[in-house]
């Protein structure tokens, strides 16, 4: 074999997957070596569940076998930080997609992020088979098909860039979509990309889950899908393929980086090509022999290497009658032409064990070869009793075992895959087997090295620290202790909680991390790798703890008709008053830190605040389950108020989701103005106090419980309360800060509706531009929330505490909103802008929450009117200060909303 330079390589450095029967690439070869297979019958309470008719289901053709990818519901939502209504729409192919190439970066010893360089992700799917059989076949989502969360949770175009955004990865990121070939497609574009130096490591690969998994299908002759339920490539009885359930995902660099670093090197892609089949074919779906033969030429002459050592081939092989000997016959000529391959090479096909994997195919195929190089064995291939008939075997080099071959005499140099889609697009890959890594530097006697594990919390680390000590206790390969400390400093990220100390035996390793274990407190003290690069070696990796996030499509619509009439609605049971009472005066007792609290005292007379009042209306909410607006606290002073307001609400005598609070009476039309980040109205009261205008306000007040998880969902929920009380415009909007943001676009989606809307009134509200850039996590957000305290004068709140605070959970969620809206039109019409002529004291929390700070003068390309700015006093928070800074934004403000009142005097007459 030639060796070319290691310039032109690519190396497989890491490798993730979920597969029927085995839930990572470790234990897939294991299943691969023992010669299983994932294809299994279904029960008729599956089928059925699955929504299979029982007369369908008995009929002659249909088979009741297939495979089921298991724990395909399951994620760790909270891990990627993804809330629990999105993990709930978002595909399950992106959730899994995601945590393998999570998983997959691990085995690399690659962390994500920009310290390492940029990293590209050339990822495909297939269809979205839970959006239709699942989301859209619900009450709630069946309208929902192009909302902006079903459509970013389901659609392709969001899957790799999905996991660049959730790992803060910087390099290309694309949706690959070539049909069967797609995910060994992306790893040419990865590889392509590599080459040319635009990334330094790329996530490559491929998923498809199809539900509902267990339904079967009704065979037809002559079509794809197999007579028996089982995968037979290259023999007698192939009657076609099984559609299979799974995902791959692979790491790459080029191999001088992947040495440089000490990379666990797989496999070295030496050539890779992609082509298409043309019009020189007898139609759109059918295989063409001359595309084929010309992509597999391509990809060996990019290898540079001898043809005659590629001594297996992991074909496309999908065990039908038609595609599996033109498939062969294709391979073979264009082997003869090139001068390959090896004597007795052996040919496979996955597709037996694991099905048709659809647009994880390729990926899958890659994988086993790459697996089959670096062990230096080609596994048994199942379903193989005879060869087929229409292949001339004996003429071709091919040969299919049936039983694992080692390579203990002479190597096995080089491995090919074939990846065929629908619609013409070949793909072809030659690998090498990986180089011998080189000796590590001996360790210095006595040497000291570091060893630093983190995770997203203590328990989790702790639950790491265990792991990883029993791996050096009783692991099958326990490392070098320099490779070891080599591997956790460099090849794995920082996340919040961690723990570092030295140690200079692996004995002192298992202590340090078994104390952790057994309850240590973590040390957070840096610790960093200095010297040459070792070896990196597996290591357990993050402890993830999934969770089953689903929705269940609701029944069909004859099955509804047929269901029993619901039973008439109960009247409210009875509400003792005087217990409410007790369990309010315990809440508000407890936030206040006071004993003995009467129910006529006064909350803020006690030293209440607007932050705190936050606080125990949440509590309030969870304690009586119910929807309490935070604006409406505040008109309830006292507990004997709150009790009797919440002794109505369960008794059924009031509306305890009304969500607009009157902070005006006056004439004409309302303005209706929307909070700030925090959630709360508290702040327009010392504006409504100096403001002598006549223009009615109301205050739009933040639903505590299930809040939208987008800023156009929310501007929605509050147009229907809008609309409720004023069901035609002309519209008056407005807001503060995160308001302001709200306000637009609820503006934008009234005009969208042919509804007018009047000048926008907005005080000091960022542009969108202000939020472009990468969310925050919950934990540099705590890091910034002392800064936001300080801002807005109120600092005594336990920092401690900050995580189970709802006013934190507020503020995060709501500044999210902010991170991942850009509005997608322009207003038509003018806006004013009441600007704080201060900047100074904002300036660290604006850095700290990754705010950009652009001109406010940016509103004028989301205006396709006038923006007039109008400054008053103080800063973003100060100028709602008592005294002339108050004095001054309620002046301005009368000058804003002076129109409406002209227009409202002009009407009366």
């Amino acid at each position: 074999m030639s060796d070319r330079t290691t310039d032109d390589a690519i190396a497989i450095v890491g490798m993730a997957g979920r597969f029927p029967g085995a839930p990572s690439t470790a234990e897939l070869w294991r299943f691969l070596l023992e010669g299983r297979e994932a294809v299994r019958d279904f029960s008729a309470d599956e089928l059925r569940a699955a929504g299979v008719p029982a007369e369908r289901a008995a009929g002659a053709n249909y088979v009741a076998r297939g495979i089921a990818l298991e724990d395909a519901d399951l994620f760790d939502a909270g891990f990627f930080g993804v809330t629990q209504r999105d993990a709930k729409l978002m595909d399950p192919q992106q959730r899994v997609f995601l945590t393998c190439a999570w998983e997959a970066l691990e085995d690399a010893g690659t962390p994500p992020g920009p310290e390492y360089g940029p990293i590209g992700v050339f990822a495909s799917s297939s269809l979205s088979s839970y959006l239709l059989a699942n989301v859209l076949r619900t009450a709630e989502y069946e309208d929902a098909a192009l909302s902006y969360p079903v459509l970013l949770g389901n659609d392709k175009d969001f899957l790799a860039t999905r996991v660049s955004y959730k790992l803060d990865l910087r390099g290309p990121s694309m949706s690959v979509q070539t049909a069967c070939s797609s995910s060994l497609t992306a790893v040419q574009l990865a590889c392509a990309a590599l080459a040319r130096g635009e990334i330094k490591a790329a996530l490559a690969g491929g998923v498809s889950i199809t539900f509902p998994q267990t339904s079967g299908y009704a065979h037809q002759e002559g079509g794809i899908m197999s007579r028996d339920g089982h995968c037979r490539p290259f023999d007698a009885d192939a009657s076609g393929t099984v559609k299979g359930n799974g995902c791959g995902v692979v790491v790459l660099k080029r191999l001088r980086d992947a040495l440089d670093e000490g990379d666990r090197v797989y496999a070295v892609v030496r050539g890779i090509a992609v082509n298409n089949d043309g019009a020189d074919k007898i139609g759109f779906t059918a295989p063409g022999t001359a595309g084929q033969q010309a992509v597999v030429r391509a990809a060996v002459a990019a290898s540079g290497i001898d043809p005659a050592d590629i001594g297996y081939v992991e074909a496309h092989g999908t065990g039908t009658a038609v595609g599996d000997p033109l498939e062969v016959t294709s391979l073979a000529a264009a082997h003869a032409a090139v001068g390959g391959p090896a004597p007795g090479c052996l040919i496979g096909s996955v597709k037996a064990n694991l099905g048709h994997l659809d647009a994880a195919a390729g990926v899958s195929g890659l994988i086993k070869a790459a697996l089959t190089l670096y062990h230096q064995t080609v596994p048994p291939q199942i379903n193989h009793a005879r060869p087929n008939t229409h292949v001339a075997w004996n003429r071709l080099p091919y040969t299919v075992s049936t039983e694992p071959v080692h390579y203990t005499d002479a190597p096995l140099k080089a491995a090919a895959v074939s990846a065929f889609g629908l619609g013409g697009a070949n793909a072809h890959c030659v690998l090498t087997a990986p180089p011998a890594p080189a000796a590590p530097a001996p360790a210095e006697p006595g040497a000291r090295y570091p060893v630093v594990i983190s995770a997203r919390n203590v328990d989790s680390l702790r639950e790491l620290a265990a792991a990883l000590a029993k791996q050096l206790t009783d692991g099958p390969d326990v490392p070098e202790l320099a490779d070891l400390s080599y591997t956790l400093t460099v090849g794995r990220p920082l996340l919040p909680v961690r723990h570092g100390f030295t140690a200079a035996t692996l004995d002192e390793v298992r202590a340090g991390l078994e104390a952790l274990a057994s309850g240590g407190e973590p040390d957070g003290t840096p610790v960093t790798w200095e010297g040459p690069a070792r070896r990196k070696v597996v290591l357990p990796g993050q402890p993830l703890h999934p969770q089953r996030y689903w929705i269940e499509p609701d029944a069909p619509q004859a099955a509804r008709e047929a269901a029993p009439a619901a039973p008439p609605a109960r009247e409210p049971a009875a509400v003792d008053a005087r217990s409410v009472l007790e369990r309010v005066l315990a809440i508000v007792e407890q936030g206040l830190d006071v004993a003995g609290l009467c129910a006529d005292d006064d909350f803020y007379d006690l030293g209440g605040d607007s932050m705190l009042a936050v606080e125990i209306v949440t509590t309030l909410s969870e304690e009586f389950d119910l929807e309490l607006d935070f604006d409406v606290f505040s008109t309830l002073r006292t507990p004997e108020q709150m009790a009797g307001w919440l002794h109505q609400a369960l008794s059924g005598t009031q509306d305890p989701q009304r969500g607009l609070l009157t902070l005006r009476e006056g004439r004409g039309r309302a303005l209706h103005m929307v909070h700030p980040a925090g959630g709360t109205n508290f702040i327009y009261a010392g504006l409504v106090d100096h403001s002598r205008s006549t223009v009615p306000l109301r205050a739009l007040s933040f639903p505590v419980q299930e809040p939208p998880a987008t800023l156009r969902e929310l501007a929605a929920l509050y147009l229907e309360r809008v609309r409720r009380e004023q069901p035609t415009g002309p519209y008056r909007l407005g807001g503060y800060s995160f308001g302001g943001n709200v306000a637009l676009e609820m503006a934008l989606q009234l005009q969208a509706a042919g509804e007018e809307v009047e000048t926008l009134v907005l005080l000091d509200s960022y542009p969108p531009e202000t939020y472009v850039g990468r969310h925050l996590t919950d934990e540099e957000f705590a890091d910034a929330f002392p800064l936001l305290l300080n801002a807005v004068g109120d600092s005594k709140l336990d920092l401690d505490e900050l995580r189970d605070k709802g006013f934190f959970r507020i503020w995060k969620h709501n500044y999210d909103l902010l991170k991942g809206h850009y509005p997608d039109r322009a207003f038509q019409g003018d806006m004013v802008l009441l600007r704080a002529d201060e900047v100074g004291g904002t300036l660290d929390l604006d850095t700290a929450l990754r705010m950009n700070l652009v001109d406010k003068s940016l509103w004028q390309a989301h205006v396709t009117g006038t923006v007039t700015q109008e400054k008053v006093l103080g800063d973003h928070f100060s100028m709602f200060e008592p005294g002339e800074r108050i004095t001054r934004l309620a002046e301005a403000f009368d000058t804003a909303v002076a129109p409406f009142d002209a227009a409202d005097t002009a009407e009366d007459r």
